[in-house]
């Protein structure tokens, strides 16, 4: 069961009636990202046999409008079935434009950005403008920078593009491996680093690189609550997760346990900060997605009718909490499928 504090209420509530966004692609749906105003929300599908799909759906009042819309790399065949073409990484500019990186059959992973309505996706960012593979895009509060790492200088460094400008630079370089970079409200950013086989956190601000929290194990995926870094962490040992939050540097205090680790994402908070969402590793309770307070005062639970639910997004849409998540539909089932529901009632 997950960690809760001795001060802890437990508030179950009843069983939603989830909406499912359905695809003919077969693949375990992962990875949901709202847009920013709640209209569209991107997933990928993976077969993991080596190929992932993105998709993009629109959606209205907790419910897919449409079909979903398959995002195809440049240069990948059409029918995305070679099983060698990879789109993922999905975020949303504030301006409503989804940025992600992928790969054609053999390719360099690049960056690629898709407009609603519009276009075919195309390249972000030319290899005369920055080489190598390019993945983890974080996009600042007001849409006028990208982060993103390359492996262009070595195994992986942070680089910043400013789209003013046009300007490229390489603000985090070393000999580790930097992955998960993402923006603060302001001009910081925070970002994970390899190191003697662990994983740690640091930030960046004002040109200087800070160590912020390290430990047993890998402190990754960062996001940023007002001022503290909430995280995941396997300091508990190998394949054993914990969501935690640090306040300042050095400090750090553990607000769930036994946690379902996303494929890729970042620890699911409310829009306003207050709240990490997620699933557990405990198979008793699998069907069950629980919302925890980031003070450690409170825990809902949010049954939801499947079976190893997980990977939560929640945006707000008109003053509605909508939740997104991935589950199997019964035991034994072959994939997974991506619900939305409407969770306002129960993070009040």
């Amino acid at each position: 069961m997950p960690f809760m504090s001795p001060l802890a209420l437990w508030a179950a509530v009843g069983l939603a009636s989830a909406a499912e966004v359905s695809t003919p692609e077969r693949g375990h749906a992962s990875n949901p990202v709202w847009s920013r105003d709640g209209a569209w929300l991107a997933f990928e599908m993976n077969d993991f046999n080596g190929g992932i799909k993105l998709f993009a759906v629109k959606v209205a009042g907790g419910n897919p409008v449409g079909a979903p819309t398959k995002l195809v790399v440049p240069g990948a065949s059409s029918s995305f079935s070679s099983g060698k073409s990879v789109a993922t990484g999905p975020v949303w500019h504030p301006e409503g434009i989804l940025v992600f990186e992928g790969s054609a059959s053999g390719s360099d992973a690049r960056l690629f950005f898709w407009s609603p309505g519009g276009q075919s996706p195309a390249e972000l960012l030319n290899t005369t403008q920055v080489a190598g593979d390019l993945s983890w895009p974080a996009i600042s509060a007001d849409g006028k920078r990208v982060l993103f790492v390359s492996d262009a200088t070595g195994l992986g460094d942070v680089y910043q593009w400013d789209r003013s400008s046009n300007q490229i630079q390489n603000v985090v370089a070393s000999n580790m491996t930097e992955s998960s970079p993402r923006f603060d409200a302001a001009a910081r950013f925070a970002f994970s680093r390899k190191n003697q086989g662990g994983e740690d956190l640091f930030t960046f601000a004002g040109g200087t690189v800070t160590p912020h929290v390290g430990g047993n194990g890998d402190q990754t995926r960062p996001v940023w609550s007002g001022e503290a870094l909430v995280f995941f962490s396997s300091e508990a040992g190998d394949g054993q997760w914990s969501i935690a939050v640090s306040d300042a540097v050095g400090k750090r205090r553990v607000v769930a346990k036994e946690v379902r680790l996303p494929y890729r994402a970042t620890p699911a908070l409310t829009p306003d900060g207050r709240w990490v969402v997620y699933g557990t590793a405990n198979n008793e309770e699998g069907g069950t997605l629980f919302a925890t307070l980031l003070d450690g005062s409170r825990t809902v639970k949010i049954p939801t009718g499947h079976v190893a639910a997980g990977e939560p997004s929640v945006v707000n849409v008109g003053g509605r909490l909508m939740l997104a998540y991935t589950a199997l539909p019964s035991e034994g089932a072959d994939w997974r499928q991506l619900h939305v529901i409407d969770v306002t009632d129960k993070l009040n």
